[in-house]
């Protein structure tokens, strides 16, 4: 249903066999690359541990090559391990292309930020997304005070926008020619945001989204544009200042509810569950409280 999920902690230990040419990326640490990677792209990925910028461990050129070819017959395993999250998700595709590159708590500890995508999406995520990924620990992070628990956080490119933990699925495609608007990358950079935020809310912090969807939604709302802002002082957030929700508040009384309200009677779901728990938010830091 609308309020989605909301599961036990758990510990995975979790074997994928698929043909050797599709490229893997789950929840947890991969156990194996050194058997599943070919040379070089062990050496990229031994590289992107240290990176500044995103190091590309499966290349586009790689990904247009395995794309072109019939599936494999040889079969490989790859092994993840996660402990401590609410489930187990991952993806393949012979068509991916794969980069990484670090983020360091504020206690030193390093999380692996990655990406995996179709050259459809190239054009914007090759530039954005595992930067966005980094960018959005460091915020969250910082606001929630509390450093990212888990060893990798994954934006993998994809329909539409669902998180769950260490790994999260965002639209992002470019037009046929490699062109793309503003739009379209500003729509990424929001989805990709709000579902490694969700990482906090509910993953980490474990709030029950089936009952309350403003305690999930809500408050990643307002980290999500707080993140945005930082990422970009122009950017133009669609949630969180108030003057964004005034046509919803204006509405008759029949159409406005608490929101304590179950996940699966709200209205309007996006304005109750995510931007007026978000303006609240806002208001209280800019104009009630003040930001400290």
């Amino acid at each position: 249903g609308r309020g989605e999920f909301a599961l036990n902690f758990g510990d995975y230990d979790v074997e994928i066999t698929m043909p050797s040419d599709y490229v893997i990326g789950a929840i947890g640490e991969c156990q194996n690359y050194k058997q599943v990677l070919s040379s070089a792209q062990f050496q990229r990925w031994t590289k992107a541990q240290t990176a500044n910028e995103p190091i590309e461990v499966v290349t586009k050129d790689e990904a247009l090559a395995n794309e072109k070819r019939p599936e494999s017959a040889k079969m490989i395993t790859w092994r993840y391990k996660a402990t401590n999250v609410r489930d187990f998700a991952w993806t393949a595709s012979k068509k991916f292309v794969w980069d990484a590159m670090p983020h360091y708590n504020a206690d030193g500890k390093k999380v692996m930020c990655m990406s995996y995508y179709g050259k459809e999406a190239y054009p914007i995520y090759s530039k954005y997304s595992t930067k966005v990924v980094n960018h959005t620990l460091k915020t969250y992070s910082k606001y929630a005070g509390l450093p990212y628990p888990y060893p990798v956080a994954i934006s993998v490119e994809a329909a539409n926008g669902m998180e769950y933990p260490m790994i999260c699925f965002n639209p992002g495609r470019a037009e046929e020619d490699g062109t793309y608007s503003e739009r379209a990358k500003d729509a990424a950079i929001l989805v990709i945001i709000h579902e490694v935020g969700h990482n906090y809310f509910p993953m980490i912090i474990n709030s029950d989204e089936r009952q309350w969807a403003w305690l999930d939604e809500g408050v990643n709302s307002f980290m999500q544009f707080l993140t945005e802002q930082e990422f970009d002082n122009n950017y133009p957030s669609r949630g969180g200042p108030a003057h964004l929700i005034t046509n919803y508040m204006k509405r008759s009384k029949d159409q406005l509810e608490p929101i304590m309200t179950n996940s699966e009677n709200i209205i309007d779901y996006g304005n109750n569950a995510y931007n007026k728990a978000a303006t609240a938010l806002n208001i209280l830091r800019e104009t009630i409280m003040g930001r400290e």
